[in-house]
């Protein structure tokens, strides 16, 4: 069986945070590395989709011995960045998608979604009551993934999808939290 892969979205333009929140320090990391290196310690073939024009992005990721592909079409939105992704690795069993700006997310989570993916086509983490990233999508979407485009995400294949998704019960709000504004990042005073 081939590996599972992982795609992080990291091609945004960062306009609600009023600058580009993917270099925003958490714990003296730029926040999508830090979102990166978590999901690589859980999914070997991680992937980190950037705008062509992130070249600060592409070296530090190479310093970090991290793979990325910069997306032509990224202008055009989130949905043309995961078509390419997933586009990039497709001889994967599948795919976890991951938006970079939830640096906040638990490895526990990640290992617990890990194994989910071994049974089940659909999977994400649920923490009370409310559904969060990563969003595991099995071999059967590949051709739904790579026809996304815009800003149309993968929530219209979950939406159509012909089996449920599973719910895989974790107590980690940083699978919630993605940071769109300053206000967003906790509070560390």
């Amino acid at each position: 069986m081939a590996a599972i892969s992982a795609i992080i979205l990291a091609a945004g333009r960062s306009q609600r945070f009023g600058r580009d929140k993917r270099l925003e320090l958490i714990d003296a990391m730029p926040m999508f590395l830090l979102t990166a290196l978590k999901l690589k310690a859980v999914v070997a073939d991680t992937l980190v989709v950037l705008g062509p024009q992130d070249m600060v992005h592409q070296r530090l990721l190479r310093d970090h011995g991290l793979d990325f592909a910069a997306c032509p079409d990224a202008r055009h939105g989130m949905g043309r960045s995961l078509a390419y992704g997933v586009a990039q690795r497709p001889d994967a069993s599948g795919w976890f998608i991951m938006p970079a700006d939830m640096p906040f997310i638990q490895e526990a989570t990640l290992q617990s979604l890990a194994r989910a993916s071994r049974r089940y086509d659909l999977a994400a983490p649920v923490c009370g009551g409310h559904r969060g990233h990563p969003v595991w999508f099995g071999r059967r979407y590949y051709q739904s993934l790579c026809a996304l485009v815009a800003d149309q995400g993968a929530r219209s294949i979950l939406m159509g999808a012909p089996v449920a998704l599973h719910q895989v019960q974790v107590d980690d709000t940083g699978c919630l939290l993605d940071i769109d504004t300053p206000q967003d990042l906790p509070d560390t005073k």
